[in-house]
């Protein structure tokens, strides 16, 4: 095996290097600029990679493409290319501009890699590119039981291009020096994901639909302007090493389109020639792969506060200057995320991805060839270093489109998402009780019960909302419009809660001696989920409810 010849190069814009899965269940591999080719016969529906976490990336990476090379200059343009979707020759046109950017290998700057070739330091298996790779300690103490080692000897150049743009979007840290992404380990990312009423729903239009305008990223830019580094790779690394000087890269230290291409690891991947070898992933040959790579830490310290569009995200207090991403946490995409990640919480701390907000107003204005609309949301969930999941769900997308309405309807679901998660707490606590005198002394993770709580009411969640709105709509100008389906929400849940709680906690072969236990915390759970007592007071003030009447209270 020799190695590459560096006058050679593999262009991510030029070169067909993206799987992608058309309506008749064809998988082909296109270049970006061929998304629309076959729009109206065999549409590609769907990116087809091996791995979640690379379909997800792939859909960042063809939104910063799009954002950054055929950026629309206002709604008005953008609209037009939702309608009528250029050709590929079009969006070729569009894209080669910034194709010299986009080189994987080749003797100039290469494609999120550092412009020094890191001589002298040592080689890496190209498997730890892969976020969910065990580590040097796991290795070290032959502890890789679920996750083995030497699984991916070698990548196809399609393949280790995704994992390193995977790696650079949502990398966690990783010890000292190694430094995290642009939005922190772990990001959420949510997109939405339309129909178009002409040709239905494309892997086009799940993307366009998330660009950005001109108008929109100059208002993203902490100085109103773009100015500064789009392409970190094209310049030499903003290393953050304090020995040497380093230091951090804030907002205004970078281009506002950087938060697409942030580049945080200083890594130089190694190219050998071989003859038509498989990838490790995909399993395609290709005549040159990656085997292994070096890297240096103390890349590229990216501060708090870049606002990404694909992101929500979060204030510690409404008077912090400084949003901060929100990261991806365990448990299923349900409803439980609609406060900050699909409308704004009520308190102003938490607040949707703006591309979920540039939609409302791009659905309000133009209801045109719009139909049905879902988001998805995905991400890893990590603790420290180690990916413990990789988060993914899609789910309707729904909202009203007045403003007035908007603000009740979000307090509405402020209120229930409360009051669902106080339940979950109230029941989890009450299972405890059955098996010891203190809930804390019940150990074990729990969590699964919460989950099945948010499940089971998930259907009547969106029945609640659907009621909700056209209350609001009917009765706009009344001070509470909603508060009976509220009521009606709180027994829905805490039917679902009493019926999880006679499932995992139930009476057969329970001894005697532990039967006045078991009673009394189904009797305290029953009180508390229909308001009475001090724990019942304080879930009725999540729904927004008055308590139980005196009357009730003696009957």
């Amino acid at each position: 095996m020799t190695r590459v010849d560096k006058r050679q190069s593999f262009n991510l814009v030029r070169d067909p290097w993206l799987p992608v899965r058309r309506r008749s269940g064809v998988v082909a591999w296109i270049s970006p600029a061929d998304l629309t080719h076959g729009l109206r016969d065999d549409p590609a529906v769907a990116f087809a990679w091996p791995r979640p976490d690379f379909n997800g990336a792939a859909h960042e990476f063809m939104i910063g493409l799009l954002t950054t090379a055929a950026t629309p200059n206002d709604e008005e343009e953008w609209h037009r290319w939702w309608l009528e979707p250029p050709d590929p020759e079009t969006l070729q046109a569009r894209l080669a501009h910034v194709a010299c950017a986009f080189d994987l290998d080749g003797p100039g700057p290469r494609f999120l890699q550092d412009l020094d070739g890191l001589e002298g330091v040592p080689n890496r298996d190209v498997a730890t590119l892969l976020i969910d790779a065990p580590g040097t300690e796991t290795l070290s103490k032959n502890a890789d039981v679920f996750v083995k080692r030497g699984g991916v000897p070698a990548l196809g150049r399609p393949a280790a291009a995704m994992a390193l743009f995977t790696l650079s979007a949502y990398a966690p840290t990783g010890g000292s020096g190694h430094r995290t992404s642009l939005r922190g380990g772990g990001p959420l990312t949510t997109l939405i994901v339309p129909e178009h009423q002409g040709f239905g729903e494309t892997l086009w239009t799940r993307l366009w639909a998330n660009v950005e305008s001109s108008q929109q990223i100059l208002a993203r830019s902490p100085n109103g302007q773009s100015e500064g580094v789009v392409f970190p790779w094209m310049h030499p690394t903003r290393q953050s090493e304090p020995k040497a000087g380093g230091r951090a890269t804030t907002p205004v230290d970078a281009h506002p389109l950087q938060v697409y291409w942030g580049m945080p690891r200083r890594i130089r991947l190694e190219f050998s020639r071989c003859e038509r070898r498989r990838c490790g992933l995909t399993g395609e040959p290709d005549a040159v792969t990656v085997e292994s790579y070096r890297m240096r830490t103390y890349g590229t310290h990216y501060s708090e506060g870049f606002e990404h569009p694909l992101s929500p995200h979060y204030r510690s207090k409404v008077s912090d200057p400084v949003k901060r991403s929100y990261h991806a946490q365990p448990g299923a995409i349900s409803y439980r995320l609609w406060p900050g990640v699909v409308v704004p919480s009520t308190d102003g701390l938490r607040e949707p991805a703006s591309t979920l907000r540039q939609w409302y107003g791009r659905r309000s204005k133009r209801a045109q060839n719009m139909a049905n609309c879902r988001f998805c949301a995905f991400g890893y969930d990590m603790d420290q270093m180690k990916a413990r999941a990789w988060i993914e769900g899609e789910k309707p997308l729904w909202r009203l489109d007045d403003e007035g309405s908007y603000e009740l309807v979000s307090r509405f679901v402020d209120c229930i998402v409360a009051g669902a998660a106080s339940a979950a707490n109230l029941v989890v606590k009450a299972i405890k009780n059955t098996r010891r005198d203190r809930p804390k002394d019940a150990l074990g993770n729990y969590g699964f019960v919460s989950e099945r709580l948010y499940r089971e009411t998930e259907h009547a969640f969106y029945e609640a909302l659907s009621d909700a709105a056209s209350m609001i709509r009917a009765h706009l100008d009344a001070d509470d419009p909603a508060v009976s389906v509220r009521e009606r929400w709180s027994q829905t849940v805490a039917i679902a809660g009493l019926a999880l709680f006679d499932e995992y906690a139930p009476t057969e072969g329970v001894e005697t001696r532990a039967m006045h236990r078991h009673v009394k915390a189904r009797f305290n759970l029953v009180a508390a989920l229909h308001g009475h007592g001090r724990q019942g007071k304080a879930l009725f003030r999540d729904y927004d409810l008055a308590g139980p009447s005196r009357a009730a209270k003696r009957s």
